[in-house]
């Protein structure tokens, strides 16, 4: 459940990033193209932060392995 959370707030903090980025660069808003990286970063970040916090504690849980 907290991946769906994190991929889904991941999103919304990106579109918002995006539409800042392009009304300061004078550029056109693109959603898709913002929720297309919004989504690869969102679930990298939902996979990678678990393991590495695992990893840090040596946890032995399924995500201390991963690394």
């Amino acid at each position: 459940m907290r991946f769906i959370v994190t991929i889904f707030w991941g999103e919304i903090f990106f579109e918002v990033m995006g539409f800042i980025a392009a009304s300061l660069t004078s550029m056109k808003f693109d959603p898709v193209q913002s929720a297309i990286i919004g989504l690869i970063f969102s679930i990298a970040y939902a996979l990678i932060i678990p393991a590495i916090n695992a990893k840090s504690h040596k946890d032995d849980s399924k995500f201390g392995k991963l690394l």
